[in-house]
């Protein structure tokens, strides 16, 4: 019998504005991600563009308007608080407007230019690196 791999499911926004990638820090822990979550129980059978949309106005302040586009990518990272894996599908969206207005969940963001990234924190045990690249191989 193989073994059966057990994640949470999240969904992230590769969010670009001209040439910028929007990257947020964690208020926990100090890491830069991408902003989204998790998939919640009951949205399942719920499209990517309304769990973003849901997502984003949380994360970011209802103001906020993104655009998915249908490349995709994804990485597996483990939570440092709690050592739990989490697959992430990362899809492209185009920064559409508003105001950024962060939930207590981050402390900062910023806009990045390709390589500006390098420079910030992400979180261990994640392959963010790959799916930076990637991502901006699709933009």
């Amino acid at each position: 019998m193989r073994d059966i791999q057990k994640f949470e499911v999240s969904l992230k926004a590769a969010i670009v504005d001209r040439g910028r990638l929007l990257l947020v820090q964690e208020a926990d822990t100090g890491y830069w991600e991408l902003p989204g979550g998790r998939i919640d129980v009951g949205e399942e059978t719920l499209g990517h563009e309304a769990i973003l949309a849901r997502e984003i106005a949380e994360e970011l302040g209802g103001d906020v308007r993104i655009a998915p586009r249908h490349e995709a990518t994804s990485l597996i990272r483990q939570r440092p608080t709690d050592g739990q894996h989490i697959f992430l599908v990362i899809r492209l969206c185009r920064f559409v407007d508003g105001s950024i207005a962060l939930s207590p969940e981050h402390r900062a963001y910023r806009w990045c230019a390709p390589d500006d990234w390098r420079t910030l924190n992400f979180p261990p045990l994640s392959d963010y690196a790959r799916a930076l690249n990637s991502a901006w191989s699709m933009v």
